[in-house]
């Protein structure tokens, strides 16, 4: 087996508690729906499973850096899309925690009761239960959210098994290498879905009217305020009214006067 570091990080986790761990963080994305840990736990398996297929089966060392390269930048794009649209109207599951977890158990126990025993050449029978189980979960996770960051997660948890399975029994053919090209080529595709959702507007707050008045209920109403000098000018207008009429009452009484012999 030819050192390297990522065969000398394999060795660590192709024990029972690594594959068991592995099987666990596949699982946990789906359970928890949670764009950060869907990431970071998608990330978590891309490198175990290469690290793994290093400690194995020793393909070459450029082929598990690509691989590497390609899972880092791959998980990076969809963190800064998901940083930047953190409140994506499509963010959601179609199901509650209950029933993505009765999902899990169901094909979990039916994958153990019908054991068919699929085994791919030069690989043991725990790594393809394991290769099968990640790919599962992210066809899983395509189907329940119509939401491009986790379609792009589960997308990338779905390309694991080729992965894994590219360099070993095609070695030399670079298949690895177009295949890590495709899923950075994935994630941008998703990522730039992300940011081109619309924003959701901020909910409104709700504007609670005032209760209404019965109508046998008088209106109390503010009394006006008359200016200052609105009573001076009444007053004069009154008086100037008074020497009017009492011009006009003396004029026919002195002409009357004036007729008479």
């Amino acid at each position: 087996m030819e050192f390297s570091p990522f065969a000398l990080l394999g060795g660590l986790i192709a024990t029972g508690p690594g594959i068991l761990l592995l099987v666990g963080l596949a699982a946990s994305s789906i359970i928890l729906w949670d764009w950060r840990w869907a990431i970071g736990s998608t990330l978590a398996v891309m490198l175990s499973v290469t690290s793994v297929q290093a400690a194995l089966h020793s393909p070459a060392l450029p082929v598990s850096a690509s691989q590497w390269l390609a899972a880092l930048v791959s998980a990076a794009l969809l963190g800064i899309a998901g940083h930047l649209r953190p409140r994506s109207p499509s963010a959601h599951a179609s199901t509650n925690w209950l029933v993505r977890l009765i999902a899990l158990v169901f094909f979990g126990s039916a994958w153990w009761v019908i054991d068919p025993g699929v085994s791919l050449p030069n690989f043991t029978q725990v790594e393809t239960d394991l290769l099968f189980w990640v790919g599962l979960c992210g066809l899983l996770m395509m189907g329940l959210s119509a939401s491009p960051i986790f379609t792009g997660t589960g997308l990338l948890l779905l390309t694991v098994p080729t992965l894994a399975i590219a360099p070993i029994l095609l070695p030399g053919s670079g298949v690895a290498i177009i295949l890590g090209i495709g899923q950075i080529l994935l994630a941008l595709a998703c990522a730039y879905l992300t940011l081109a959702e619309p924003i959701p507007a901020e909910r409104r707050r709700r504007y609670k009217a005032p209760p209404l008045l019965p109508a046998a209920t008088p209106v109390p109403t503010r009394p006006v305020r008359r200016p200052l000098l609105l009573p001076r000018l009444r007053e004069a207008a009154l008086q100037a009214e008074r020497e009017a009429t009492a011009q006009s009452t003396t004029v026919p009484e002195v002409t009357v006067v004036a007729k008479e012999p």
